[in-house]
């Protein structure tokens, strides 16, 4: 059963909240404030220097990246094509994909007790912007901006026995249009983010105590941008850090919520009671346990009928991989395809003279891949005749060698439907429903547990 005290954590946690501050001062203290940003921007001056962050936790040491996305030294560490583009010297989410989540990475990421700082602008359609980092192929941190609050979450790590834990949020407006900058600092499992002395988010979680291999910042829609992105190295806590945290976590236990509807509060409340119960609840533990292993066996038995998305789209890969490696025929016809496709982009870099100049081995990879995208986009939109034909030849042969080998080029969403269907025939197995049965029991009884470790929470 939770303990009391846990019960406490808990609602400290996830009300990690903050009043809301005048538009007006945000960042004052942060090296830049909204306005002077802004005025920075709108007179077109140069990138911002490097000034030592503003810190609540950590003592920064050496700067190991920088980055103010001037095109002219703009690093090749960044991965992105034509959804992101370098624009008036930030780096700014395109319309290239309008409806899918995009993100870009710092390539060969190693970061351990670290003092991320960047700024931030929302426009357009962006509504939400995260800084994502993580390691060992599994997420550890999620710093998510909106323009009304911003918050810090933990992911899901199975490996290491860990669910999403929500570590804290604060109300902080975000105009359109003008320029903000957040500090995130990590150390050990402790992680805290902050706008200004006063805006701020800290959490504590053994997640977070990890090498960062993996940063990223994702967009959800079009139109917002990032800038003067500064990654330091952390050499130590400051010396009154000790009191600063208990003053932290004094101001977070009185602070007005976030405003939620009652069942958003509860599904936040709920994710940090699962939360604990993972981590420090032997009864939950063995009831988890016993699900995953009912479950694990149920899989195992029938295969066909549990495979995942992942799964899935492997096993596509790996069938046409074996076909291009022992039919010629094969080979041959894909070869003409990416011929084709390089055709094309001969085509658009030929009618601008600015993206031959980008192709030189001098220029970053990602400048070239970005511009072309957009060009391509504008000759689209234009009709270009010449273009339209060259489009035509490549789906034509793209389309023959779907049709001689419809194996290799089998979607994900087919085998969905073939899993499903193998799924459903199960339902006369007598054995299929036995074991299903028991894993159903199975979490039930793990969601009884947690609906009652959340009863003894109260919600406003």
């Amino acid at each position: 059963m939770i303990t009391r005290s846990l019960i406490t954590t808990v609602l400290i946690l996830s009300c990690i909240l903050c009043l809301a501050e005048d538009s007006k001062k945000k960042t004052t203290d942060i090296n830049f404030s909204t306005s002077e940003h802004a005025a920075k921007r709108n007179m077109f001056e140069g990138p911002a220097a490097v000034q030592e962050p503003t810190t609540l936790m950590c003592l920064p040491g050496e700067l190991i990246f920088s980055e103010t996305f001037d095109p002219n030294t703009v690093s090749d560490r960044w991965a992105f094509k034509g959804d992101f583009i370098l624009r008036d010297g930030s780096l700014r989410r395109t319309k290239l994909y309008p409806t899918e989540n995009r993100r870009v990475r710092i390539q060969d990421a190693s970061f351990f007790n670290t003092i991320i700082q960047f700024d931030f602008r929302f426009s357009d359609r962006t509504t939400d912007i995260r800084l994502v980092t993580g390691s060992g192929g599994h997420y550890n941190s999620v710093t998510q901006i909106r323009q009304n609050y911003f918050q810090v979450n933990t992911p899901s790590d199975r490996e290491a026995g860990f669910v999403p834990s929500h570590l804290g949020e604060c109300v902080s407006l975000s105009q359109k249009d003008l320029w903000q900058t957040i500090t995130v600092e990590y150390w050990n499992d402790e992680v805290v983010a902050h706008t200004s002395a006063d805006a701020f988010v800290y959490g504590l979680h053994p997640i977070v105590n990890r090498t960062r291999e993996y940063l990223a910042f994702q967009f959800d829609f079009p139109g917002a941008s990032i800038d003067n992105v500064f990654i330091w190295e952390a050499i130590g806590q400051k010396k009154n850090w000790e009191s600063v945290r208990n003053q932290l976590m004094a101001t977070q236990e009185r602070r007005p919520l976030v405003p939620r509807t009652k069942e958003e509060r509860i599904k936040y409340n709920l994710i940090n009671v699962k939360s604990d119960l993972t981590r420090f609840d032997k009864t939950y533990q063995e009831l988890v346990a016993l699900h995953e292993s009912l479950r694990s066996s149920l899989h195992t038995t029938y295969p066909g009928a549990f495979q995942t998305h992942k799964q899935l789209s492997k096993q596509i890969a790996y069938v046409k991989k074996k076909i291009r490696e022992t039919d010629r025929t094969f080979k041959e016809m894909e070869i003409a395809v990416n011929k084709a496709r390089k055709a094309e982009d001969e085509y658009i870099v030929s009618l601008n003279p600015d993206l031959q100049a980008l192709r030189s081995d001098s220029i970053p990879q990602h400048r070239f891949l970005s511009e072309q995208a957009q060009f391509r986009r504008q000759l689209e939109n234009n009709s270009d005749v010449q273009l339209g034909a060259l489009v035509a030849k490549t789906k034509r042969l793209q389309k023959a060698i779907e049709h001689s080998y419809p194996e290799a080029f089998k979607s994900v969403d087919e085998a969905i439907e073939k899993r499903q269907a193998v799924r459903k025939s199960l339902n006369d197995d007598p054995m299929f429903q036995v074991l299903n049965q028991q894993v159903v029991e199975a979490g039930k009884a793990v969601k009884e547990y947690e609906q009652k470790a959340l009863g003894n929470l109260h919600v406003e």
